[in-house]
């Protein structure tokens, strides 16, 4: 069994499932995982019953198939993998129980990144921000006039937009005048539920709670991989070129694109996913330096500590890894620089990406 293991980028945590020597031991195995995996599911799915065990289900056939053929359905890290399944399931009963608050929710995303006078970035602890582009720099989040206007909004709608209507206004018009009267950014989901409110949209079902912010990031982040069958190859297409060309960018472009890659509120896994490039792939093209690595954790003990029995390349960056997306600033300490040469290097490979993408057909 250890043979059909050997070259697979498998989390450690499965090894014994994977390479128990029958059914039974396989079985006592399994029963492990998912107690390891139940309190991710129940932290994503919340209360839903039905979320539970249908995420349970998925993961639990995708883990007999990883025992049954290891190298086809190879699980890098399982923790996310629960995750990433858990989120799916639960956005996907959001969407269909509320249409109208997700349709909003992907307006918003569009009008944020597509209007240069705003921004949508991501915060500390996976929080998606947003406001103008000049508050991208200032800390604020939070102020009594948020925590008013979260209260009761329709109160605060003739103070946001004196003689106009919310219902009427362009929708670049309602960010602008919102974030111009709070005076700070925002989270994502903040904004959501203030313009759901202000544009009066109904919805029979009420608006998502909020509390557990952990796991409405990652139902929010986490990228649905489950594209039209029509559109599968297409995507993949896509996806290699995408792929051919980031190995080209300069190696600090390449860092500072791929340890903070959130295109499309995605992550490197839907390269993995769709194997374009396997985690050890996407390790070589970053390659960083023994130095860069110890940089990256050198605020975090634990991690300080887990990286100390690490030898090998591959062993350090399947550990930074399950850190990613990286954050700015630590970006930053990685490479020996500013956070602003950091935002600079991703525009700037960001540009080309889009440049040498435009004339890409899939078809061709």
């Amino acid at each position: 069994m250890e043979e059909r293991t050997a070259s697979v980028e498998l989390d450690p945590l499965l090894l014994p499932f994977v390479e128990a020597i029958d059914e039974a031991a396989a079985g006592a195995c399994l029963e492990d995982l998912l107690a390891h995996a139940s309190p991710t599911i129940k932290k994503i799915v919340s209360r839903n019953e039905d979320d539970y065990q249908e995420s349970l289900q998925q993961i639990i056939k995708a883990l007999w198939q990883c025992r049954d053929n290891p190298r086809q359905y190879a699980i890098g890290d399982l923790q996310r993998y629960v995750a990433v399944t858990a989120s799916h399931v639960t956005r996907r009963h959001w969407r269909a129980e509320r249409p109208a608050y997700h349709a909003l929710r992907e307006s918003l995303r569009h009008t944020l990144r597509s209007d240069a006078r705003f921004a949508l970035w991501e915060g500390t602890g996976r929080e998606w921000l947003c406001g103008l582009a000049a508050s991208r720099e200032i800390q604020q989040t939070s102020s009594s006039r948020l925590a008013q206007l979260m209260q009761q909004p329709l109160a605060y709608d003739e103070a946001i937009l004196p003689g106009r209507d919310a219902q009427r206004v362009a929708q670049a018009e309602l960010l602008d005048a919102i974030f111009a009267w709070l005076g700070h950014a925002i989270s994502f989901d903040a904004l959501t539920k203030i313009v759901f409110a202000l544009r009066r949209i109904e919805e029979s079902t009420p608006i998502p709670n909020s509390d557990d912010e952990d796991a409405r990031s990652w139902i929010d982040t986490t990228p649905d991989n489950e594209p039209r069958p029509d559109k599968e190859a297409e995507w993949r297409q896509f996806l290699e070129k995408l792929w051919s060309e980031i190995e080209q960018l300069p190696p600090l472009q390449r860092i500072a694109y791929l340890l903070n890659f959130t295109a499309g509120n995605g992550s490197l896994e839907i390269f993995w996913a769709y194997g374009v490039a396997s985690l050890r792939r996407i390790g070589e093209t970053v390659m960083l330096t023994n130095e860069q690595f110890a940089r990256a954790w050198a605020e975090d003990e634990a991690l300080s500590e887990q990286a100390k029995r690490l030898t090998g390349y591959d062993q350090k960056f399947a550990l930074l890894w399950r850190c990613l997306p990286l954050n700015d600033q630590t970006i930053a300490r990685l490479i020996g620089t500013e956070r602003q040469k950091v935002i600079n290097l991703r525009k700037a490979a960001g540009d080309r990406l889009a440049r040498r993408l435009a004339v890409f057909n899939p078809k061709a």
